[in-house]
């Protein structure tokens, strides 16, 4: 069993590691072609940084372990609003400027809403994750027209001419990155598993707690840093970008490779847990411009009582 607590720690690390590799060299790539600068700010790094859930949850989908896949995305959003966005606003509350983040928030809320919807029926087939596509990229271009409108961001990712060596290295590190991710999502589903049947929990369970935090600390990393830079607004709408890819993107693309499998509990449990945090989040959000240390609290609350009654009802 210590073997496989080590291959599973190992397979975090290399999503995690890997996960910054692929966001790096994405970037580089789109800067080499000359592609524009708002497609990469809207696009590449925001599929990017969520492809570590992706890549997770598609791999369990073609393994046949497709609860897995719901699990880490469901888990990740809960992690990444209960945890993160709980424990950076606690130190320091975010102030939240302009609309967007307002905008945003709301289709969070309503993705999330026709999610549960399609999910009622125990099952996402293929055509419901259709919809979670076409979702996916009715989201892409708004990101776009919103980075369009916000110049001053339109410049975080300046155009760079690489020489040949710097390519290579790109190159190198964008196959890198991938090779990581992948070799890292099997080391996670594999003894993900067989840590559940030690513990006596199913899959799910696994992958709601331990594997989504796990491939949610990306944006842990970037909430500390921001926080420490005094951009805590930043973190808070990259976390509400990265909660709406975990449904349109995560679970979308898993979805075409595999019908997935609601279990009852996530319809019980798991999906009103994500839905109470997320209006905990939004809601407050909408009459006034900042993120409260009593939401965070209160979301950290949640998260740590979630997790608690998910292992009390299995173990």
């Amino acid at each position: 069993m210590i073997i496989t607590i080590l291959l599973f720690c190992l397979g975090l690390i290399l999503v995690v590691k890997g996960g910054d590799l692929f966001v790096e060299s994405s970037v580089n790539i789109a800067r080499t072609y000359h592609l524009p600068e708002i497609f990469i700010g809207a696009t590449i790094v925001s599929i990017a940084t969520t492809a570590p859930e992706a890549i997770v949850s598609v791999t369990a989908a073609t393994a046949g372990h497709t609860t897995m896949s719901v699990g880490n995305a469901v888990g990740s959003i809960i992690c990444n609003t209960g945890l993160v966005l709980g424990v950076t606003n606690i130190i320091s509350p975010s102030r939240i400027k302009g609309k967007f983040f307002r905008l945003k928030s709301l289709i969070l809320l309503a993705v999330f809403l026709i999610f549960s919807t399609i999910s009622y029926d125990g099952l996402i087939t293929t055509k419901d994750s259709v919809i979670l596509i076409i979702i996916l990229l009715g989201y892409i271009i708004l990101d776009t027209y919103i980075l369009r409108y916000k110049n001053n961001q339109t410049s975080q990712y300046k155009r760079k001419i690489f020489n040949l060596r710097k390519k290579v290295k790109t190159i190198f590190f964008f196959i890198t990155g991938i090779f990581s991710i992948i070799v890292g999502s099997n080391l996670l589903i594999d003894n993900g598993i067989d840590l559940a049947k030690f513990i006596g929990v199913p899959e799910s369970v696994i992958s709601l707690s331990l594997i989504a935090f796990g491939t949610s600390l990306p944006e842990l990393t970037t909430a500390l840093t921001a926080l420490k830079k005094g951009h805590t607004s930043l973190s808070a709408g990259n976390i509400v970008g990265a909660n709406i890819l975990n449904v349109a993107l995560v679970l979308g693309s898993s979805g075409m490779v595999s019908s997935l499998i609601i279990e009852r509990q996530n319809l019980v449990l798991d999906f009103p847990v994500a839905f109470l945090m997320l209006l905990i989040l939004t809601i407050p959000c909408l009459f006034k411009n900042k993120i409260s240390r009593f939401q965070s609290i209160s979301l950290l609350i949640l998260y740590a009582l979630y997790i608690c009654i998910l292992y009390r009802i299995h173990m």
